[in-house]
């Protein structure tokens, strides 16, 4: 999560002072790169340190005396620490967007709300533009996961499929509220960069659930299928938007109640569309 742009070999060892440590490759890793870099300190026992190193193919000599495993965990902790800042800026982001709106953002909210010098905000990124679309960028990656629900291969359990796949969906949405209210209010704003990057991972909620229609009727209409799968994502959107605003408290029954309404719905012979 350091944002570290290279595949390395991993190696967990034990180093006993005054004895010649060995390194245990972790299967499954390759290495294609010249960098060599600890990455974390995880355990130390009496004379023994425990930790976790990154070693490249072509610079596999490394220096165990004190004075260079001090170098090379310094300069992790420096990394370390520097992602950790830029993590409190992107969070401070979206608390101050979560509390004053878009409109309000300024490097120096932003910077005394993360509790660093405003100039620091300047160490980690170019402008306020660029912050967006990182803050973008990690709340996409961050509701991909619940936003993706799976298809069925088996035709007699898609509606179950479906009824599950809202559940999980607004309930990952609703996890963190304040990413989620923050969601919920931008992803239709083309005008900045978390609108359009969100309507993005909207477009591709809407896809999926299109697919898990098609396996409930695999005869549906395109016409039909898309128009319920725009149901679906719109289901979920407002329940999740009821469910902040405490105007649901059951989120599992009203979102199994929407989701059975709907697979009636697809189920029914006449078109969807035609009906419209």
């Amino acid at each position: 999560g350091l944002g570290f742009d290279f595949t390395s070999r991993l190696a967990a060892t034990t180093y006993q002072p005054g004895a010649k440590p060995a390194f245990g490759l972790v299967p499954g890793c390759a290495c294609d790169s010249s960098l060599m870099l600890f990455c974390a300190i995880s355990a130390s026992h009496g004379n023994q340190i425990c930790f976790i190193c990154v070693i490249s193919t072509n610079r596999a000599q490394v220096s165990m005396e004190p004075g260079g495993f001090r170098c090379y965990t310094h300069a992790m902790s420096r990394q370390i620490n520097k992602e950790r800042t830029r993590r409190r800026l992107l969070q401070a982001i979206l608390k101050t967007i979560q509390r004053y709106g878009h409109g309000t953002l300024t490097t120096g909210r932003v910077a005394q709300l993360a509790g660093v010098a405003q100039p620091t905000f300047y160490v980690h990124f170019r402008s306020m533009d660029q912050a967006l679309e990182q803050v973008a960028e990690w709340v996409a990656q961050e509701l991909s996961p619940g936003l993706n629900p799976e298809a069925s291969a088996e035709l007699d359990r898609a509606a179950e499929v479906l009824e599950e796949a809202v559940r999980k969906c607004t309930r990952s949405l609703v996890h963190d509220r304040k990413t989620a209210e923050v969601f919920l209010n931008n992803r239709r704003d083309q005008t900045s960069a978390l609108g359009r990057r969100w309507s993005v991972l909207t477009g591709s909620l809407r896809e999926r659930m299109r697919q898990i229609v098609v396996q409930v009727r695999p005869d549906a209409a395109p016409a039909d299928a898309a128009l319920h799968a725009e149901l679906l994502v719109s289901v979920i959107f407002g329940l999740a938007e009821a469910h902040l605003d405490g105007r649901i408290d059951n989120l599992d029954r009203a979102s199994a109640t929407a989701s059975r309404a709907i697979v009636t719905s697809i189920l029914t012979a006449s078109s969807v569309a035609d009906a419209a």
